[in-house]
């Protein structure tokens, strides 16, 4: 059983680097960072551990090559996150030099500034699910992976007519959620940056049955 978690864990976290390595967020947070790859794995192997302990974690029929990470908004436990961030920032002082400290610092000073997780409450009040990650192995891309993962989401979503609410740094991305019924409502700038964050929304089918009536 331990070695089946450890498995997982180990896997997802592999997908997650090979996926996100050049993310145009993940690149500006790791720009002029000597070495960046270990730091990296470091950060994904943290995530996932999380997300599997927290069970946000789905993962594609038993293959921890294509998996989900979200939640909804009334399973959150926001003292998990936090101490999830303080492991990541304790992770990557353990890491990193004084120079790539440095570094990493203002690289993520400039990411912050497009960088908000709360800005879905301009929009939706009370209860959503969150779309942190989707991620498929090179090997499964074009085998309908990331399909047979999102549409349980989707279904759960409209079950109990909720939003989900997602972000992503790559212009790419929106696309395809667009395909999925997302809406993209707000794209986050700031002159000090070229990272972009663009928030995305999709509501409930009856809801938006109404909206178009």
């Amino acid at each position: 059983m331990e070695n089946n978690q450890n498995h997982i864990i180990q896997t997802v976290a592999a997908v997650m680097t090979d996926s996100f390595r050049d993310d145009p967020g993940s690149m500006a947070m790791m720009e002029g960072i000597k070495e960046p790859e270990e730091l990296f794995m470091a950060h994904t192997l943290l995530h996932s551990m999380h997300a599997f302990q927290t069970k946000s974690l789905r993962i594609l029929d038993d293959d921890p090559r294509g998996f989900l990470i979200g939640y909804d908004s009334v399973h959150e436990n926001k003292f998990l996150e936090r101490k999830l961030y303080l492991k990541i920032i304790m992770k990557t002082i353990s890491c990193l030099g004084l120079k790539n400290m440095k570094r990493m610092l203002s690289n993520m000073q400039k990411v912050g500034k497009v960088l908000n997780l709360s800005w879905y409450k301009e929009h939706i009040k009370g209860r959503h699910y969150r779309l942190k990650v989707i991620a498929v192995d090179k090997a499964l891309r074009g085998s309908g992976a990331f399909r047979r993962l999102i549409t349980p989401v989707l279904e759960y979503a409209d079950q109990n007519q909720i939003p989900v609410v997602l972000e992503t740094h790559n212009l790419s991305n929106v696309g395809l959620y667009e395909h999925f019924g997302f809406t993209l409502v707000k794209t986050i700038t700031h002159p000090c940056t070229e990272i972009k964050q663009y928030c995305m929304i999709r509501y409930p089918e009856e809801v938006k049955i109404m909206q178009r009536a």
